[in-house]
């Protein structure tokens, strides 16, 4: 979505908490298709032709190509399907969502088609409304072509809206540079690996005490410890975040071994905490990418993010990138597996909207086969509806070759009880174990104890 919480550092033209990427030129608006229309629910009075309706739209760190889009193509078509409706597009920020969101919720008006991210459908989900009236099998038959992403559209087994693409996070290398740096085996391919890399290709000028070449930039450059992050590692480790009884699992080996891991991959990178040296300084553009006004690179050998922060695609610095996915510890961990952990932005429909029916209808046009590949086409992401992966996503073989590792060893990034919560107390921690505050076992602990509490339990 996307993190959301992403450092500033990696500067996608999104966020999070974002980091960022030139958005690929937007392919020609493809032509919208109508599509038949729901029965309205019971609950709901259908709006009459010509009856002055606004539909509001609330949208998160969208690139200009894709706003575009929507009202010069999308809107007009919707309009001109249900005249006298009016579309109304806003742009919000993934900064301050939670306090945005739960204005919306609390006073129980707001838009009708709320922008969420892949962790949201747990925290919102009884808030939204049942979608399945207009968007499920029944009535739209479409919906049948939207992959695994779809799960993150749904809350108690009812759908909420639908996702937009899915951006997992993979590990993009420069091959020119590890060579460089005497690392000849390609993508690490455990922990072990990792810390010996981190060690062999980070670069450190004396004279400054900065950091001028980082092995490895995981989603936040600076501290290398985003909860995001950790999530990744966690589960490449074959880790549940709950246990069978649904408490949760921060007290498990997978917690503290990935908790550790961190904090190894820190202090290779930057020497110990005493003796911490400054981050990499920032640049523009991807941090594995060339700074276009110096020549001179941006300074990460490898990125574990998703394509958000990855260079352009008509780049040419791809010809010396190479795209995997984390592949665990498998020696210590018999459960280890690769993993990208999988984001799916989604547009929900909340369920104070008096526009529920509408909104479905708009969410029928811009999710068609032709209009979900036109939407992620401005971003260069994949789109979630299996029959839009065609064009670009077949053309490019960046995009290819995620789309690979996205089916073989993706991970949903959803599900997660008080994520908001969550990221706060896992923040928390992780900050204080990086300044060694707290030893790798006291942060698990902290995690474990605050999240019970954050939880209720």
């Amino acid at each position: 979505m996307r993190t959301k919480f992403f450092a500033l550092f990696v500067i996608v033209a999104v966020l999070l908490s974002a980091c960022g990427k030139a958005a690929p030129t937007a392919a020609p608006a493809a032509e919208v298709v109508a599509t038949e229309a729901a029965a309205p629910a019971a609950t709901e009075a259908p709006v009459a032709a010509g009856d002055p309706v606004t539909l509001k739209i609330y949208l998160l760190d969208y690139t200009p190509d894709t706003i575009t889009w929507l009202e010069e193509t999308i809107n007009p078509a919707f309009v001109t399907e249900h005249p006298g409706v009016t579309v109304e597009i806003t742009q919000g920020s993934w900064s301050g969502w939670d306090t945005t969101f739960a204005g919306f919720f609390t006073a129980g008006a707001g838009p009708d088609i709320i922008n969420l991210g892949s962790e949201m459908n747990t925290l919102y989900g009884e808030s939204l409304a049942d979608m399945d009236p207009y968007l499920g099998e029944a009535a739209w038959a479409d919906i049948a072509n939207f992959g695994p992403a779809l799960e993150n559209a749904k809350y108690d087994g009812k759908l909420r809206g639908l996702p937009i693409f899915t951006a997992p996070r993979y590990v993009f290398c420069r091959t020119d540079l590890m060579e460089a740096a005497g690392w000849t085996t390609g993508t690490p391919a455990n922990f072990a690996e990792w810390i010996d890399f981190a060690k062999m290709a980070s670069k450190i000028d004396t004279a400054t005490n900065s950091l001028v070449q980082q092995a490895l930039v995981p989603v936040d450059a600076g501290s290398m410890a985003d909860w995001q992050w950790w999530l990744l590692v966690f589960n490449s480790l074959g880790g549940e975040l709950y246990k069978a009884d649904g408490t949760p699992n921060f007290d498990s080996a997978e917690a503290l071994a990935a908790t550790q891991f961190l904090l190894d991959m820190r202090q290779a990178t930057y020497g110990p905490a005493a003796d911490a040296v400054a981050a990499l300084p920032a640049g523009q553009g991807s941090v594995i990418d060339v700074n276009a006004e110096t020549g001179k690179d941006n300074g990460a050998v490898c990125l574990a993010h998703s394509g958000w922060a990855a260079p352009a695609f008509d780049n040419a610095i791809w010809e010396k990138v190479s795209i995997d996915a984390f592949a665990g510890d498998p020696a210590n961990f018999p459960n280890s597996k690769p993993v990208v952990l999988a984001f799916n932005d989604w547009l929900a429909v909340p369920e104070y909207s008096q526009n529920k029916e509408l909104a479905a209808e708009w969410l029928k046009m811009a999710f068609s086969k032709d209009a979900n590949n036109q939407w992620n086409a401005t971003m260069g992401l994949i789109p979630a509806r299996n029959d839009s992966q065609f064009g670009y996503v077949t053309e490019s073989s960046q995009l290819k070759r995620e789309a690979e590792l996205a089916s073989q060893y993706g991970v949903g990034f959803a599900g997660i009880e008080e994520a908001a919560k969550l990221s706060t107390i896992m923040q928390d921690a992780l900050g204080k174990l990086i300044t060694e505050e707290l030893t790798p076992a006291e942060v698990v602990e902290k995690i474990q104890a605050d999240y019970v509490v954050a939880l209720g339990q």
